[in-house]
């Protein structure tokens, strides 16, 4: 009689493979002008939960992709000093009076609130976004979506091609 072989978990999940129920993303955002303005950063995170501080159901609130905000950090590390004005959210709505799917953003930094990139400053601004059912019984829709953009904002040319899944809200 044989005995069964146990595997540790390690090696199971290694030929046996599984899947990240978490926020996953491709590209980065980049920001191109003087020091304090110059960063490549990936988002860390999205929601549909509005900043906007307007009541359940007003807001118009799309999307809003998140990032680190450096000054939780350590500050022994280089983050801080090489990117000093680093993004910390990017919101998203709908453009008022625009076609259906025009957006404008928000662009929040660590100095710097409420950058608006719309038409005006953007040659291109586009995000498409797609909703999926729950990944658990119990859990919210999850949105995948595609981000393009390249805006002239203050002192800082600004671009990004960003793809991502399993945003839950």
């Amino acid at each position: 009689m044989s005995r069964p072989v146990l595997l540790p978990l390690a090696v199971v999940l290694a030929f046996t493979g599984c899947q990240s129920e978490f926020f996953a993303e491709r590209g980065a955002m980049i920001s191109q002008g003087d020091y304090h303005h110059t960063w490549q950063w990936h988002p860390q995170g999205c929601t549909r939960d509005p900043f906007d501080a307007l009541p359940a159901g007003q807001s118009k609130s799309i999307l809003t992709l998140l990032w680190e905000d450096p000054g939780l950090r350590d500050s022994r590390l280089a983050y801080p000093n090489d990117a000093p004005d680093a993004p910390l959210r990017l919101e998203f709505q709908p453009a008022p009076g625009g076609s259906p799917g025009e957006v404008v953003a928000t662009l929040h930094t660590v100095h710097n609130a409420g950058i608006r990139l719309d038409s005006s400053v953007c040659s291109t601004l586009r995000l498409r976004t797609q909703e999926h059912p729950a990944l658990r019984p119990s859990g919210s829709p999850t949105l995948s979506g595609e981000l393009q953009l390249d805006c002239r904002a203050g002192s800082s040319h600004l671009t990004a091609h960003i793809t991502f899944e399993r945003c839950e809200y």
